[in-house]
């Protein structure tokens, strides 16, 4: 039976390979494919063999905190180390490192990578080619196809890679060793500072370095090596018609020197242009050696010169002719007896730049054509034609080089490339191409690189030229030279001779002959090979042959040179041009017995040499000939210095040792090092040999004296090369056992005589004496080794001498000397080099002995320079085999010790101390040292580290500082608990403890602070931090045992710690929420989650402190506030109680807890802003404290007010944080201000925190140009001062002043911008203020007299204001959805715009403000699921405001331009209007079912204020009826036309086009039939008999009639006085039009129609709310008559364009409405747009020129004025706000009409008599007061309706019903509403201002009620449940896919009316 159960796991790692949903399952875990899981538990069915795991129980690694079951099948399973196995373990899994590592970078990268491409393009780049790289290398990786060299090489570029990635990116820095991630608990500080060190160095350059760590391994020679190049040359054709076979040699020339640099490479080729060896063929390759980096920058040429081998003497030329007429050889068809001769004639050259080659890639290959020039014709420019060529190439550069084509052919063809490296890896990356064979081509010269043993014996010889006598020829002479070289014996030297490489030598070599020549020119170097053993006694002869034409048989020998290698049996021949003697001689077999004579031209005119001559010579000669040849030697063996001779012949040319050796110093260094190994064994014969036994060399100080200046010259960088050489000499060849004694002598006597100050005067000094101690020690060594292997004894002298040495170095030590300083210190710098081969001959004790003696000898005060080589010595013998052995520690560390503390005490040397002191403590780490040495190390430097980190400077800080750290956390992690309480004993209790303890704490906060260590190194920082947490709680066990109760307390010790817990938990290393996932889970295995520990440990010692709290309140309620705000749910836990017992404690002290509180808000402000705490904060902060202040009676009632409050300011505080920054979060940044600013006012009375966020709203209106509000808002700082001359400090960047001067500045500024602003209501009375400031206290008459003036230029502008000021704009926006920020989610606001403020605008900057945010096109109040969804959705709409009566008006005659400021400003209720139709809509006559809802808003202040826009805190609905609709059209035109017609009597150029316009619109009314329809509506039976409740109300309505025609004809009358004549054919046709109309209501029969015969009847205009910018009511040719299809097209549209007038032109642009383009834009929001209003036909009865004339003339009136119908609304008061609609504004949303029409809603009387001069005095500002919001909106009641002469008025808030039964007006008294509970941030209020409008709304709840609509949105349909989980391989079987329902189609959304009353439905 199976075993079905749930086990622990057995593997316990895995990686996911399919997708897996959990498909409702409950407890299973989704995974994703690739996702790596830890597995706890497994379930498995089965048992025994057949036992398998079904279902796993785990986590995945992404997410671990979720945990849940998964199938096994969708689980790929990995081998894994478990750690800690348990409830806490961890899983590491099996793989390679570096592969891993790739994973894990490529994970991190990728979310980098993504930003990059937009925030850096170039780098985005770079790093995607890094990502590639490494995903193919991880590909090879895992392939594990690579050798193990490949895989080290590719793991070292994978290293790299990562490296430079993470640098650039930011990203932490990788500690490697060997390539490998090291673990910081395997290693000691010291060591993973300097790993960090290095992969900062790693991560530099603008590129991943490609070099690998064996690279940096290379050693000097390598380094060498790798820096040579060598050129591949690849012949591939000859394309010449040379016709005889052909010699080509190919060589490099360097054009600055005009000499050739390297030998030459032959190329054999037929007369058919094959390659004589066809095994060459395609295979022809040469390559050219050794070039350095030097010759890579020369000007190289690539040379070919051409040889033709031919069997004739003739010229090509001359070889067409029959031979007796010229002359010539024997043809091949002659005789077959006859020999036939090959001679070598020139025939052209070629030359090739070499600039392009050198400078190709690396394996790049390119193919040349090189254009040959041909000198058949001039044989003789041969020698210098590639100099000739040279230099047209360059005069031709960029030009392309051409030659004449008779003289031109193809060229020759030829490929190369450049390889990089020594030859040895060259051959080994290169196999194919060195294994078919390739011609070595030297350098003339020595490499830069010279391999040990190699050996060179080559001499380059240069045939230059000669001269010959013509004699009694008329011709001259076919020279040709035959070189060859012959021994001491007179034999020739076989195959010696080189003329080209690529062919074997020869013995004889053939010069190149010029035809008819007797001075030729050759310059033909050729290569003499000569054997070493052959080498000395050689010599070189020189045969001349005359190469006739006609003698067909042999060639004609004319004379000989020679040229001996070694004259005089000394050096070498110089290198150089010699002229030799040419010997006549005509036959080969006389040339014998020379060697005697002369060989030199010169040697004739050297007497010496002649007196030795015979008086005959057995050879003639001519004086006038002679041969020029040039040598150059280039040998290892065989030198041209004689000195050098001497030198090796010593033993038997003794006399003149001293002058060689001499001689010898002062030798090139280039000589020297040539011959390294034969001049050391000459030096060390003479140490060896030349002396008998007992007794020294008496020369034996110049040979050490030679011996110094070798090595020191082997130290020179130029051949440090040849330092090899050195080592092979003295492995291998050197044999002398007793040179010890002479070197210690030498060195013994040298030091001497430094010390007596005798050597200074000499060549080389001591300090050139100690450079060398290590090559000196070394061979004394060896000779020693020698000597005892010789003897088989050691030598008794030894211990003695090296004594003697020793205390030679102790006695120059101990000199105070200056001259000496710097061979003091050169001697301690180098001793350690002698460490190796001493500690071959003596013990490691012998040695630090002799060493620490010869220390002891050096005085106590040093200079730095000893000092810092001293410490160097120190360090150097901790870093060696001395420090490992407990003997020789024991004297090293006492010394090292006490050089680290003086360097410590004294400041001095600091990098090195630290750097010492590391090394010392890292070998503790290695090596097993005892307790003892590190309790040694502490007990000395421990407290002294601490003092030196606390006085160290910042220059100080950055060279020794982190080495320092680095010290002190290996010392404290090296600490037990034993050794804190050995270091805390050492103290005595009290103030010594205490001040260690101080420097403990002060130490480790500036650690935290300071960030010594780079943000990139997360795993130093971290293993810092966790050294010092567990310090932290030793030093706390400290603190509590010895300082916390009773006397012992002490403040600034505690004071101290908390300051440290606080840095330590809020430093920026330690805050991993800032970590990506998998680096926050790392560390958090590792070292678990730190700032938790130490805040219980705060927690912990503050609950202990007792009644000493008392001390640290309020000091630390600021830094344990911004502990708490860590983003740390324990560590906020664990401390956020602490304040609780801090209220309780300030409590139980003084009765209140005042200062904690106040501490708690100003810090709160701080960190919050920030960027500390969030909301999780607030929410903890509240819960614990609430819990903790319930808990304790004392605080149970201030406690919950705080707390609170503090809650509330925090919620504040987050919000204006969130929008702090970007200036697309102005406004949000205003109003999270303003909400600030008003907590600190009303809850707090904290007046500096206030002012400071007064300072901040002023900054941001200011700089927003809201220059009233910013006005307002300064202003409230300035009547918190007072007129008194108290001093003020320095404050929000106002200087120390009086707080007059202050108060008196703060109030200029708000006059500045309140006069910016045009509110001079507002200014005038702080200019008041001001002048009686200035009369009364300051007595400034100036002052006074300017703002004086200023007060009466207000006056002015005031009376001027239509000219300079236009109203303001106000707007609704409502903002819904949860989304949204806490300040405005689902809440209302009305915004106050200025006078260019455009619906559109605001619009735009919403969208901007809120991007996410749709604009809703329907002023419909959404239902609960938008106001509860996240989507944001925001609603706006334009309002009129209603302003309210002031009392200092009433009774008086107020002048428009004063009373029109106060109809829309100082306002707080406004208005808007929502069109519907009662019951069914009437298509043949709208107004029958047309009706209105008003909406009444009221802000909390009034507006303008210190904000642009304030909440909407109450509002009101109201319905009304059709027949009060048409009441209040009729009213809004008589009130238009009335104030025009009064208007024009003062001001006819302004208003007289409007008048006209208006009389127009509503006499020629004829849309939708006008005044009939009106009377269709109202003046039937049919309304009276369904609406007998509302008839009461047509005795207005025809009043209002009969007033309207008495206007109209009063406006007509009054513009035909004024009419000009291009208007009167206008005029004409209105009054054509307005008696046409008369007659046809009097036709009609309608009531009062008598009367009406003398009169006019105008139309009723549409009710309308000022808005989306309907502006047929202003002064435009629009019809008046209301266009009821257009109003109930759709009533939820805010966005309506107006009907379509034909009749008259379209306002301008400016003037137009932006309904239009707001509908376009709703509608591409997801709204409907409203269908097009039909037009109504043009007037036939005006003219064109009248109607251009007055479209002209009102487009002037209205940009005097300034007007803009899109941007004012008209000035209303209470009384008639009524009647202040416009037929075309019923649109929800529409606007009112422009400025110049805005005085028609002013019910006052005309006021064009009253004189201006006069005007009632000016009322002051009123205030909103919070209290006025509870008395209901509107408070006052009206006063009674004027007279007739002025506008009949009737308001809208107190409609006077009557009874259906009186049919009389009866007043009923008003009530005031309650100010609704806002459960809801808006809320739509059903009840009334006024008692009277219950029958209204009962009237409205009747019969025809609105009928409820669908719902706009239609549910969604319900998501069918998912399939249950399968198999995740196999798709579920027979799976029937239907397609989802179709959407059903969007609708219109109305509201819906209940029984009772009219109810706002919410979606």
């Amino acid at each position: 039976m199976g075993d079905f159960s749930w086990k622990a796991a057995r593997r316990k790692y895995g990686v996911v390979v399919y997708n897996y949903t959990t498909g409702g399952v409950k407890g299973c875990l989704p995974l994703e494919i690739g996702e790596c899981v830890h597995i706890l538990e497994e379930y498995c069915t089965g048992s025994g063999a057949d036992r398998k795991a079904t279902w796993y129980r785990g986590y995945s690694f992404h997410n671990r905190k979720a945990k849940g079951i998964f199938p096994a099948s969708f689980v790929h399973l990995k081998e894994c180390n478990v750690e800690n196995e348990g409830p806490y373990e961890s899983v590491i899994p099996i793989e390679d490192a570096i592969i891993k590592e790739v994973t894990f970078v490529l994970r991190e990268w990728n979310l980098i990578w993504k930003q990059l491409f937009v925030e850096d393009s170039r780098l985005f780049g770079t790093i995607t080619t890094v990502m590639v790289d490494l995903m193919n290398f991880r590909c090879q990786l895992v392939a594990n196809t690579l050798t193990n060299d490949q895989c080290w090489d590719l793991k070292e570029q994978i290293i790299s890679r990562i490296d430079w990635g993470n640098g650039k990116l930011g990203l932490d820095l990788v500690p490697r060793r060997d390539g490998k991630q090291v673990d910081p608990d395997n290693c000691s500080f010291i060591e993973l500072y300097r790993l960090h060190s290095q992969s900062m160095e790693a991560s530099k350059g603008t590129s991943p370095r490609r070099q690998t760590i064996r690279d940096k391994a290379r050693s000097s020679r390598e380094k060498v090596a790798s820096s040579m190049a060598h050129l591949v040359l690849s012949f591939k054709s000859l394309a010449c018609n040379v016709g005889d076979e052909s010699e080509t040699y190919f060589s490099l020339y360097d054009s600055s020197t005009n000499k050739f640099i390297s030998e030459k490479f032959l190329v054999r080729n037929t007369n058919k242009g094959m390659p004589v060896n066809m095994e060459k063929l395609h295979n022809y390759r040469g390559i050219f050696m050794d070039l350095n980096e030097a010759d890579l920058e020369r000007e190289l040429y690539l040379v070919a010169q051409i040889f033709r081998s031919a069997t004739s003497m003739l010229q090509s030329s001359e070889q067409q002719t029959p031979p007796k007429s010229k002359g010539r050889m024997l043809q091949e068809s002659s005789s077959k007896k006859i020999p036939k001769f090959h001679y070598r004639r020139p025939w052209g050259a070629a030359v090739l730049y070499l600039k392009d080659v050198l400078a190709l890639k690396r394996e790049e290959e390119l193919d040349f054509q090189m254009k040959v020039q041909s000198c058949v014709e001039s044989e003789s420019s041969f020698p210098h034609l590639h100099e000739t060529l040279i230099k047209k190439q360059s005069m031709m550069i960029g030009k392309g080089f051409t030659i004449e084509k008779d003289k031109q052919t193809i060229g020759i063809a030829v490929s190369m490339k450049l390889l990089h490296g020594d030859l040895t890896s060259v051959k080994a990356e290169q196999p194919i191409m060195f294994s078919k064979g390739i011609t070595m081509i030297q350098k003339i010269g020595f490499s830069d690189s010279i391999n040990p043993g190699e050996v060179r014996n080559d001499l380059y010889l240069t045939l230059v030229n000669s001269e010959f006598d013509r004699g009694s020829k008329k011709a001259a002479k076919n020279v040709e030279v035959t070189v060859t070289v012959f021994d001491s014996n007179g034999d020739m030297i076989p195959e010696c001779i080189t003329g080209g490489c690529g062919e074997d030598a020869v013995t004889k070599y053939f010069s190149s002959i010029f035809y008819h020549n007797n001075n030729p020119k050759w310059n033909d170097t050729i290569r003499l090979s000569i054997p070493i053993d052959k080498f000395q006694c050689a010599h070189i002869r020189f045969e001349f042959c005359h190469c006739s034409t006609r003698d067909k048989t042999e060639k004609q020998l004319y004379g000989f040179s020679y040229l001996s290698l070694n004259p005089y049996d000394s050096a070498t021949q110089a290198d150089g041009t010699h002229a030799l003697c040419i010997y006549k001689c005509d036959n080969a077999s006389k040339i014998r017995n020379y060697m005697k004579l002369p060989s030199f031209q010169e040697d004739f005119n050297d007497p010496k040499i002649m007196s030795t001559l015979p008086n005959q010579l057995p050879y003639n000669r001519s004086s006038k000939e002679y041969l020029t040849v040039s040598t150059f030697l280039c040998s290892t063996k065989f030198t041209q210095q004689a000195d050098l001779v001497r030198v090796f012949q010593s033993s038997s040319r003794q006399e003149c040792i001293e002058k060689s050796l001499h001689n010898l110093i002062n030798l090139r260094g280039q000589e020297v090092v040539r011959y390294l190994q034969d001049i050391l064994d000459a030096l060390f014969y003479m140490y060896g040999h030349t002396s008998s036994e007992g007794e020294r060399f008496k020369h034996a100080a110049e040979v050490f004296h030679a011996l110094v200046h070798i090595f020191n010259l082997l130290q020179d960088s130029k051949f440090e090369k040849f330092v090899c050489v050195l080592e092979a000499y003295l492995e291998e060849n050197f044999s002398y056992p007793l040179a010890y004694r002479d070197l210690l002598s030498c060195l013994h006597e040298k030091t001497e005589l430094a010390v007596s100050c005798a050597d200074f005067d000499k060549e080389y000094t001591v300090e050139d004496v100690f450079q060398v101690l290590e090559q000196i020690f070394r061979f004394i060594e060896k000779s020693y080794r020698l000597f005892q292997g010789q003897y088989g004894v050691e030598p008794d002298n030894f211990k003695q001498l090296l004594g003697s040495v020793f205390r030679s170095y102790g006695r120059i030590m101990s000199s105070t000397e200056v001259a000496l300083r710097r061979a003091q210190a050169k001697l301690l710098r180098e001793l350690n080099k002698t460490f190796q081969p001493l500690l071959k001959l003596i013990t490691r004790k012998e040695l630090a002995g002799l060493i620490q003696e010869m220390c002891s000898k050096m005085p106590k005060e040093l200079p730095p320079l000893l000092l810092e080589a001293k410490l160097q010595l120190c360090r150097d013998m901790v870093n060696s085999v001395l420090f490992t052995e407990q003997v020789s520690r024991d004297i090293v560390l006492p010394m090292c010790m006490s050089v680290i503390k003086k360097c410590l005490i004294t400041k001095r040397v600091l990098p090195l101390a630290s750097q010492t002191l590391g090394d010392i403590l890292d070998q503790f780490r290695e090596i097993s040292v005892p307790d003892g040495d590190s309790q040694y190390v502490l007990k000395i430097l421990f407290d002294l580290l601490m003092q030196t980190l606390l006085i160290m400077d910042e220059v100080q800080q950055e060279e020794a500082g982190g080495m320092m750290i680095c010290c002190l956390m290996e010392l404290l992690r090296k600490m037990e608990e034993l050794h804190y309480t050995s270091l805390m004993n050492t103290y005595p209790k009290g103030r010594p403890l205490k001040d260690f303890l101080i420097r403990v704490l002060l130490v480790f906060r500036d650690l935290i602070k300071r960030d010594v260590f780079p943000a990139s190194w997360t795993l130093m920082r971290m293993v810092t931090n966790h050294v010092i947490l567990t310090a932290i709680q030793y030093v706390a066990q400290s603190l509590t045992e010895h300082f916390l109760t009773g006397s012992d307390f002490d403040n600034q010790l505690w004071s101290n710690y908390f300051d440290l817990a606080v840095s330590f938990v809020t430093q920026d290393s330690l805050q991993l929420e800032r970590f990506s996932d998998a680096k926050r889970n790392k560390v958090k295995d590792r070292y678990q989650d730190m700032r938790v520990l130490i805040g219980l440990q705060i927690q912990t010692l503050w609950n202990g402190l007792g009644n000493q709290k008392r001390h640290f309140i309020p000091s630390l309620v600021g830094p344990f506030l911004e502990v708490t705000m860590v983003p740390e749910t324990d560590v906020r836990k664990a401390t956020i109680p602490i304040f609780f017992d801090m209220m309780l404690c300030e409590q139980n002290i003084k009765g209140n807890f005042t200062s904690v509180e106040s501490e708690i808000i100003e810090k709160l402000d701080i960190l919050i802003t920030g960027n500390n705490g969030d909301t999780e904060y607030r929410t903890l902060f509240n819960q614990i404290l609430l819990d903790k202040v319930q808990t304790e009676p004392v605080l149970r009632e201030d406690g919950r007010r705080f707390v609170v409050s503090v809650t509330n300011l925090l919620e504040k505080l987050l919000d204006y944080r969130q929008v702090i920054e970007g200036d697309e979060h102005r406004d949000k940044r205003m109003h999270c201000t303003f909400n600030i600013l008003n907590f600190y006012k009303d809850n707090i009375n904290r007046e500096e925190m206030y002012i400071r966020y007064i300072n901040k709203l002023f900054i941001l209106h200011h700089d927003a140009n809201n220059f009233v509000e910013a006005g307002l808002t300064l202003q409230l700082y300035a009547q918190l001062l007072r007129w008194t001359p108290d001093q003020l400090s320095a404050n929000l960047g106002y200087p120390s002043q009086k707080e007059l001067e202050r108060k008196e500045e703060l109030t200029l500024k708000v006059i500045e911008c309140f006069d910016k602003g045009k509110a001079w209501e507002y200014g005038i009375p702080l200019c008041k203020e001001l002048a009686e400031v200035y009369e009364k206290k300051l007595f400034n008459y100036k002052k006074l007299s300017q703002i004086l003036q200023r007060e009466a230029a207000f006056f002015n502008n005031i009376l001027e204001g239509p000219s300079l000021r236009q109203n303001p704009s106000y707007y609704r926006v409502a903002y819904y959805g949860m989304s949204f920020p806490p300040f405005v989610r689902n809440k209302e606001f009305v915004y106050r715009g200025d006078e260019c403020l455009k619906l559109a605008t605001i619009m735009s900057h919403l969208t901007t403000e809120f991007p996410s945010a749709s604009i809703l096109t329907s002023n419909t109040p959404p239902d609960d699921k938008v106001r509860e969804g996240d989507q944001q959705c925001i609603q706006i709409s334009s309002v009129k405001p209603v302003a309210s009566e002031r009392s200092e008006f009433q009774g008086h005659t107020v002048p428009m331009e004063i009373s029109n400021f106060y109809s829309v400003n100082e306002v707080d209720v406004f208005q808007f209007d929502r069109p519907y139709h009662r019951g069914e809509r009437n298509k043949d006559n709208e107004f029958k079912t047309l009706c209105l809802e008003r909406k009444v808003l009221k802000t909390s202040y009034k507006l303008p204020g210190i904000l642009r826009w304030y909440e909407v805190v109450q509002t009101e609905v109201l319905h009304l009826p059709p027949i009060l609709v048409a009441v209040e059209n009729m009213r809004t035109v008589n009130t238009e036309l009335d104030y025009l017609t009064g208007r024009c009597k003062s001001n006819t150029d302004m208003f007289f086009q409007q008048l006209m316009m208006r009389l127009q619109g509503v006499i020629n009314s004829v849309v939708n039939g006008g005044l009939p329809k009106y009377q269709e509506a109202f003046f039937c039976d049919e309304f009276a008999s369904k609406h007998p409740d509302e008839v009461c109300h047509l005795i207005e309505l025809k009043t209002l009639l009969v007033e309207q025609v008495d206007l109209m004809e009063q406006g007509l009358r009054k513009t035909e006085s004024m009419c000009t004549e291009e208007m009167k054919p206008l005029q004409k046709n209105l009054v054509e039009m307005f008696s046409k109309l008369k007659q046809d209501i009097t036709d009609s029969g309608s009531p009062r129609a008598g009367r009406l015969r003398g009169g006019s009847l105008g139309a009723v205009i549409r009710p309308g709310t000022p808005g989306s910018g309907s502006l047929n009511s202003s002064s435009s040719n629009r019809s008046s008559i209301t266009s009821a299809e257009a109003m109930s097209q759709d009533g939820d549209n805010i966005y309506m364009d107006p009907p379509e007038d034909s009749g008259m032109p379209p306002p301008p642009p400016e003037k137009r409405r932006i309904g239009s383009r707001l509908a376009n834009y709703g509608a591409h929001l997801g709204g409907q747009q409203a269908p097009p209003i039909p037009s109504r036909p043009a007037s036939a009865l005006v003219s064109g020129s009248a109607l251009q004339q007055l479209t002209s003339r009102l487009q002037q009136s209205r940009g005097v004025t300034g007007s803009d119908p899109a941007l004012n609304q008209s000035p209303t008061s209470q009384r008639a706000l009524s009647s202040s609609m416009s037929s075309s504004n019923l649109g929800s949303g529409s606007r009112t009409p422009d400025a110049q029409n805005m005085r028609r809603f002013v019910s006052s009387p005309d006021t064009s008599n009253t004189d201006p001069s006069t005007p009632p005095p000016l009322p002051q500002r009123r205030t909103s007061n919070a209290a006025e919001i509870g008395t209901g909106i509107l408070n006052t009641r009206p006063p009674p309706p004027p007279p007739r002469q002025t506008t009949h008025d009737l308001r809208f808030l107190s409609y006077n019903v009557p009874s259906p039964t009186s049919g009389n007006v009866t007043p009923v008294p008003e009530e005031k509403p309650a100010i609704p509970s806002r459960t809801r941030s808006i809320a739509v209020v059903n009840g009334s201002f006024d008692q009277g409008l219950t029958a209204v709304r009962e009237q409205a709840s009747g019969e025809d009620k609105i009928p409820p609509l669908p719902p706009r949105v239609p549910p969604r349909p319900s998501i069918p449940s998912l399939p249950e989980a399968g198999s995740p391989s196999q798709p579920p079987a027979n799976e029937n896919i239907t397609s989802p329902p179709p959407v059903p189609k969007r609708t219109s959304m109305y509201r819906g009316v209940s029984s009772g009353s009219v109810e706002d439905t919410h979606m």
